[in-house]
């Protein structure tokens, strides 16, 4: 499959309203999501809008998995690692097993350990550690990961080891607000190998796969969130 790859690292006009301008840092920074009367409502509306299945039916998991797979593919290839990984394993988490497709891991019956630091906080979840020396990534924190609603709907892309579903944040509150729940049954994660990072950083590689996503027509609940979170004040990307 040939992809046009560098058009999903910029940002299009949809993702502009998700955004405003801070003139003190000169940058265009995420809105928060915020219920109280007369704050801005442009993600909660926008979360309505992608839940909305009269206009935007909801994409099977499968075709959604296999989407972030063949990005991430291509991403290899076009770094120069034109072998196609293509596998089924396993990986033992919890003393349980969960299946290796390709790129990815599908984890099931998760219960994972809050962390908000870094590795050293006595918080953080070991199995990070599992999956970065099972992928050889270069930190725990080389991970993209999806959750879902009890509908079906892609919650959010996000990245990092933090792995949670907390209805207080973000994610959660856009959640609740369409009358869905979080489906804490399974969690796609997509370690970000050296072959894939070789050119990218994280931030970029998660801008690009929700990016892709939204052209497959897979609606996102938090639609903005894998944006990143600031913007220089032309549009063009500055790392968050």
């Amino acid at each position: 499959m040939v992809i046009n790859l560098e058009e999903y690292f910029k940002m299009d006009e949809s993702g502009k309203e998700g955004f405003y301008y801070d003139d003190k840092d000169n940058t265009y920074k995420l809105k928060s999501v915020d219920k109280t009367k007369d704050k801005d409502k442009t993600r909660i509306e926008k979360a309505v809008e992608q839940a909305n299945t009269d206009k935007r039916p909801i994409i099977p998991l499968s075709k959604v998995y296999s989407y972030i797979n063949e990005f991430l593919e291509c991403i290899r290839e076009d770094n120069g690692f034109t072998e196609k990984n293509i596998k089924i394993d396993f990986i033992e988490l919890d003393g349980k097993e969960h299946l290796i497709i390709d790129n990815g891991i599908i984890i099931r019956d998760n219960n994972w350990i809050s962390s908000k630091k870094d590795q050293y906080d006595p918080k953080y979840d070991p199995k990070y550690d599992v999956i970065k020396d099972k992928f050889n990534l270069e930190s725990v924190s080389d991970l993209l990961w999806f959750k879902f609603t009890n509908k079906g709907h892609l919650a959010v892309v996000a990245s990092g080891y933090d792995i949670n579903w907390d209805d207080n944040n973000s994610c959660g509150i856009l959640v609740n607000e369409v009358k869905e729940r979080l489906d804490d049954s399974f969690v796609f994660v997509f370690p970000l190998t050296r072959q894939m990072m070789r050119t990218k950083s994280k931030p970029e590689l998660e801008l690009a796969v929700g990016n892709y996503l939204i052209y497959k027509g897979v609606p996102i609940i938090d639609y903005f969130s894998h944006m990143a979170w600031q913007w220089n004040d032309d549009f063009s990307y500055r790392i968050k």
